[in-house]
């Protein structure tokens, strides 16, 4: 019986190593999605799908590699993907927030938390941006969202969120440049 469909997230500052595992991973395991990108010199990020028991076995498989850094999302909510790389058209914002993570692994991460437990819309989530491969994702939502989002970061993503902001009323501009 098959299982439901699961993201595996890794990036790699071994880049050479990096495209010989994911080799090695393609021969081993039925994937059925491959994205990979550069996200910054030195740096590259994959994006694999496949049933989730498979995604649980590279996992494993991850855990003796101490040159990944990864995570597996189950669940993955669709608004996720459907930003990735490409703004959302969103008629009206009143409310933006901006989260600039330390890696692409967490930012997807953080996107996914977002959509499933907040009510929020995203906007855009962008990789690689940033220096070391820092990641932002864009939300909009209200402003009591975004302030509640806001004091339960520091708890859940210690380590992941290197900054944050709240923009009331943005201006079309600033959406353009996003």
């Amino acid at each position: 019986m098959a299982s439901h469909t699961a993201l595996c997230l890794w990036e790699t500052n071994r880049i050479a190593m990096g495209y010989a595992l994911l080799d090695q991973l393609l021969k081993d395991y039925p994937i059925s999605f491959v994205k990979h990108y550069r996200i910054c010199p030195g740096k590259a990020f994959f994006l694999l799908s496949a049933d989730t028991d498979v995604v649980k076995q590279i996992e494993h498989f991850f855990k003796n590699k101490d040159y990944i850094q990864y995570r597996v999302i189950t669940g993955i909510h669709p608004d996720v993907l459907s930003v990735f790389q490409q703004k959302k058209m969103i008629p009206s914002i009143s409310h933006l927030g901006i989260y600039e993570c330390t890696t692409s692994v967490a930012a997807f991460h953080l996107a996914n938390y977002l959509a499933w437990h907040h009510h929020v819309d995203l906007f855009h989530l962008q990789i690689g941006v940033g220096l070391c491969g820092k990641s932002i994702i864009t939300i909009a939502a209200s402003y009591s969202d975004l302030k509640t989002i806001e004091c339960q970061l520091s708890q859940l993503y210690p380590k992941d969120i290197v900054s944050h902001a709240i923009i009331s009323e943005p201006s079309s501009e600033l959406l353009t440049c996003l």
